[in-house]
């Protein structure tokens, strides 16, 4: 069927007005998650997921937008575009929700976003970083994609910086996951850095024997090599890498920021660079943390926020659709306004209901929304040590404002944030 698939205009709007219709009526508020349960990101979807549906729960608590319970329904994206497409159309077309949480991979939500934006569904990412994510899921003016999590142009700033200041290279590669997170954070972090990149090669997440991939990262003897790519592949490729003898220095990626995967390959990590968001301590953090004690991994307070911003979009639109959700996250999320933080929706329906604005303060960070629907991170640099990691050096939000996008003349611009 055409209305499934995405294809028949008229049957993406026969979706939409669908889901639409069922969200303004009296009753449960549809909405749904497309976190990675299983499949190369599955460490971290456990944790995402209680924090979802922590969220649900304080929001319901509260009597729920416009005094109306949220029912979720999850969903796993087996951390394949094809499989969570199909999740996502069913999500649509059976559930009728008006919003969800997800996807974490770049992979998946740069296949679920126009699929979101044709139906007016709300699709808020909590982990999908790729910088091509900014321009995604327009329609008709209306930006259906939202993430609480980082745009990788801060990231590769921060791999840049890793690799210039504490390796002093001047010569780095790059290996990353071939896919669209994968290759927007090599290409963000080749054009941070300062010296020569002498490879930028990808891999394919089904691929089993690394060596000719390696052989190729190292061919010209690079000073550093940063690594982008997830747990799964990861084992394989660090253990051939000490076992082939290359040498080098590594700075890694977020993804594979996993206290497991560090822990279990802690002798061939020892002494790695790690990038990686670091969630500021407030007291919406510390709420949070006390709500999800050891279930917390990467991003799922991100996935917190991801759910609760969409909730209060609804309640200050009075209306719960996809378009109210779009038309209304960004103004609830930044100042002016009251601040409000985790678990207090009642109190933000109550300033609300008072003509008030708001201004949520998340657990991952204050989550100011730009233009573009997106936030700044603090973020840290880690270095691994005896099977840990342990912190280098903190970069806060303000050192990325005005180095994020490119207006098309090689400048570097960012929205107010």
């Amino acid at each position: 069927m055409k209305a499934l698939g995405g294809v028949g205009a008229a049957g993406v709007t026969g979706l939409a007005t669908t889901g639409s219709a069922a969200g303004r009526q009296g009753g449960p508020i549809p909405m749904g998650s497309l976190v990675p349960v299983t499949g190369s990101a599955s460490p971290y979807g456990e944790g995402m997921q209680r924090a979802v549906n922590i969220a649900v729960q304080d929001v319901n608590d509260a009597g729920g937008p416009l005094g109306r319970q949220i029912d979720m329904t999850n969903r796993d994206t087996e951390t394949k575009p094809s499989r969570a497409v199909v999740k996502l159309r069913s999500l649509i077309s059976e559930q009728n929700i008006v919003g969800f949480v997800g996807a974490f991979s770049s992979g998946v939500s740069t296949t679920l976003a126009p699929v979101a934006a044709d139906s007016r569904v709300m699709e808020v990412s909590h982990g999908s970083t790729s910088p091509v994510l900014a321009e995604a899921g327009y329609r008709d003016g209306v930006k259906y994609f939202a993430r609480t999590s980082p745009n990788d142009a801060q990231q590769g700033i921060v791999m840049a910086r890793a690799m210039e200041n504490q390796v002093g290279a001047s010569t780095v590669a790059f290996l990353h996951v071939d896919n669209p997170y994968g290759a927007g954070l090599a290409e963000k972090a080749s054009q941070a850095f300062g010296g020569e990149t002498t490879a930028v090669v990808g891999y394919g997440q089904d691929t089993t024997d690394f060596t000719s991939t390696l052989d190729n990262v190292f061919a010209d003897d690079p000073d550093a090599v940063g690594f982008i790519g997830y747990p799964g592949n990861a084992r394989t490729i660090f253990r051939q890498w000490s076992n082939g003898g290359y040498g080098g220095q590594w700075v890694l990626s977020e993804a594979v920021n996993s206290p497991e995967f560090i822990s279990s390959m802690g002798d061939i990590l020892e002494g790695m660079y790690l990038a990686s968001p670091s969630p500021e301590s407030t007291e919406g953090r510390e709420r949070y943390l006390e709500k999800i004690g050891d279930a917390n991994t990467l991003f799922a307070p991100h996935a917190y926020d991801a759910l609760f911003l969409q909730a209060l979009a609804m309640q200050k639109a009075g209306e719960a659709s996809g378009t109210a959700i779009a038309r209304n996250i960004r103004s609830v999320s930044r100042p002016p306004g009251t601040t409000v933080t985790v678990g207090e929706f009642q109190r933000a329906k109550d300033l609300l209901a008072n003509g008030e604005q708001i201004n949520y303060q998340g657990a991952s960070s204050p989550v100011d929304l730009n233009e573009r629907l997106e936030p700044l991170n603090r973020f840290a640099l880690l270095r691994i040590s005896g099977g840990e990691t342990q912190t280098v050096e903190t970069i806060p939000r303000s050192f990325f404002r005005g180095k994020l996008y490119d207006d098309g003349s090689g400048t570097a611009t960012t929205t107010s944030s």
